[in-house]
Order: C-alpha cells, then sequence, then structure tokens
C-alpha cells in the first residue's frame, strides 16, 4: 500500500440518506474526488442497514421483518460444515454482496470514473456485528465460539470480494471494518478479554495483505487496545473525542511510526452542528487539536502528514440537506487546510 496520499484529503465513513444510489455516488465524486467511498444508503431498503448488509450467505442467518437473528450451536452444524468447505475453497467471489443489499458499491463501480489515488470501502466489523446479533434467545453470536469463528471469516471473505471488486477503481484500496461497539469494550456493561478483540480484527486484516486496513469507531474506546492491532487507518470521532486519543500518545506515536493514517472525523454529524459549523470554524478546532497532538509529544508534522478528513460517523439518519452540507463542509475544509498549510499539505 502507498503512503504517498497528500495530508487533508477529505473522504467519507459511510452511510448517506439517499434513496438514489446513482445521486448518492454523484454526491461523492464531486466531493471525495481522490479517496471516492461507496454509499451506504440504509433508507433504501432496510436491506443495507449495517449488519444485515453483510449477513447474506452466513450460517443461522434469518431476518425475521427487519430483524436480524443468527442461529449458532448444533442447530446450523450442518450449514457450519458447508461453509468451511466454502471458505477452503479461497474463492471470494462466492461472498459476494449483491446490488439489493449495496446498490451505492455498484453505482460507484459502474460510474466510468477513475482511476483514483485511492478508493475507500467498508465492511461492518466482527466485534460489533457478534455482540449486536443474536439468536432467538438473544444469546450474542460473539459468545458462540463457532459461530464468532464463522463470523469472522465470513467477514474476512466479504472484504477480501470487496476489495477486489475496488481494486478496479484504483490499486490503493482502504478497507474500514466498522466497529461502533468497540465504545463498550472493556467498561462495566461489557468484560472481553483484550486477545478475543484483537484476535477477530487481525485474522481480517492479515487476509488482506497490500490493502491498508483500517477500524473506524466513532466514540470514546480504548484506543490503546485497537492501536495494538494490525490497524493501519484509524477513522474517529475528532469532533468530540480527539482528547480521548491524546490518552495514548505512545500508541499514536507508534503507530504513525508505520505509517499509520488518521482519518479525523472532524465535521460534526448532528443536524445542530452541521448547520452551526463553517469550513474556518472547522479549521480553527483542527489546528487547535494539532497543538493538543504537539503538547502530547506527538509532531505536528507526522500528523499532517498522516491525516484525512472526514465526517464524524455515517450520515445515514440526517435530513438530505444536512448530509450533503456535512459533505460540502468536509470537502472545503480539505481546501482550506491545504492552501493554509501550503508545502506541508502537499
Amino acid at each position: 500500500m502507498k503512503n504517498d496520499l497528500p495530508p487533508f484529503l477529505p473522504t467519507g465513513v459511510g452511510s448517506l440518506p439517499h434513496t438514489d444510489p446513482e445521486a448518492a455516488v454523484r454526491l461523492v465524486l464531486s466531493a471525495f474526488r481522490d479517496v471516492p467511498c461507496w454509499p451506504q444508503l440504509p433508507r433504501r431498503t432496510f436491506l443495507e442497514t449495517m449488519y444485515i448488509q453483510y449477513a447474506a450467505g452466513l450460517p443461522g442467518a434469518v431476518i425475521d421483518g427487519e430483524k436480524l437473528f443468527v442461529d449458532g450451536g448444533e442447530t446450523v452444524q450442518e450449514d457450519a460444515e458447508a461453509f468451511y468447505e466454502r471458505f477452503l475453497m479461497e474463492d471470494a467471489s462466492s461472498f459476494a454482496i449483491s446490488t439489493e443489499r449495496a446498490a451505492g458499491l455498484y453505482a460507484l463501480l459502474s460510474s466510468g470514473k477513475g482511476p483514483y489515488p485511492a478508493v475507500k470501502g467498508q465492511v461492518t466489523g466482527p466485534v460489533s456485528f457478534g455482540l449486536m446479533t443474536t439468536d432467538r434467545g438473544k444469546k450474542p453470536l460473539f459468545y458462540d465460539p463457532m459461530g464468532r469463528d464463522i463470523l469472522v471469516k465470513h467477514l474476512l471473505r466479504v472484504a477480501q470480494w470487496q476489495v477486489a471488486e475496488l481494486s478496479r477503481l484504483s490499486p490503493n484500496v482502504i478497507l474500514v471494518l466498522d466497529e461502533p461497539y468497540l465504545a463498550s469494550v472493556g467498561s462495566a456493561i461489557l468484560s472481553l478479554a483484550k486477545e478475543e478483540v484483537i484476535g477477530c480484527l487481525d485474522e481480517i486484516f492479515d487476509g488482506l495483505p497490500g490493502t491498508r486496513c483500517g477500524i473506524h469507531c466513532c466514540a470514546n474506546t480504548d484506543w490503546g487496545l485497537v492501536l495494538s492491532s494490525r490497524v493501519e487507518y484509524l477513522s474517529f470521532d475528532a469532533y468530540e473525542y480527539a482528547d480521548s486519543l491524546l490518552l495514548y500518545p505512545k500508541e499514536v506515536k507508534a503507530f504513525l511510526g508505520r505509517g499509520g493514517k488518521l482519518a479525523f472525523g472532524i465535521v460534526p454529524t448532528s443536524a445542530q452542528g452541521i448547520r452551526a459549523e463553517t469550513p474556518e470554524t472547522l479549521a480553527a478546532r483542527m489546528d487547535a487539536i494539532l497543538g493538543k497532538f504537539e503538547s502530547r509529544g506527538i509532531g505536528r508534522d507526522a500528523v499532517i502528514r498522516a491525516t484525512l478528513l472526514t465526517p464524524a460517523c455515517g450520515l445515514g439518519t440526517l435530513p438530505v440537506e444536512d448530509a450533503e452540507r456535512a459533505i460540502l463542509l468536509t470537502a472545503e475544509l480539505s481546501d482550506l487546510l491545504r492552501h493554509r498549510h501550503g508545502a506541508a499539505a502537499g
């Protein structure tokens, strides 16, 4: 994976509130000209919600209404055996996401644009998927050892298929695991062994050589744990939680030292925040954050070289006009910071 992207390039996180995939992709390509991402469109269909979207072909997965259940244990033994046979064939194409579940991905692939310096995709991460998806007895899939192993391997093949598709648009693919539930790891309400969490993440990362593998978490979490994985792209809510990352200066420095990228979610995703902020106010906030990094012994230039800019999280729950303004703010902030920092920003 090349590490020569200019600083402050804008890209997205995931979802948009649009129901027309072509319109959503036009918006993405107009604002994120160097690092486009494919938009998830949960308002178009519940099949594009973050867990159901990637559940096709997962043993034990059943949709009841608009709710996903995944049975485990002996009830899916026969399906599990067939799954492992399919997995061992190492043919990621059999794990393809259908157009029905990822219309924005197919619209981007067929846009006729590119090649791009980089392109970004995403898959729901195994920790969040495994903890938020249960069987009918409300037992999370993550706590079923066989179910968890199948889930990780399923998501790995889905990610490999997606990377192969996106590589048609750029030789530099960023593949991000969406892991909102990492915010609860280590809390009083959820106790998981660090080794289990890292093992699940790294199994996917290790299966994607040549891809810049990332994690997105839009809340506070144990960033030391996250950065101890083989993550190469950290996407976080810098608008609300930049200070929490600074509690781990040693780990952040090591991450930057190995060529990691920081996707600063500096554009708010609340309607109120989007309407109140301007590129100038967000640039001032970003400069203040850079100063805080410097005060913790993390070199400003090193952070700048590693920085991409994004909204703080997905925009799929917002009114369309607010989501479009957030995308525009991200692009305008990128132009402003690249101009302000001159040569440092390439």
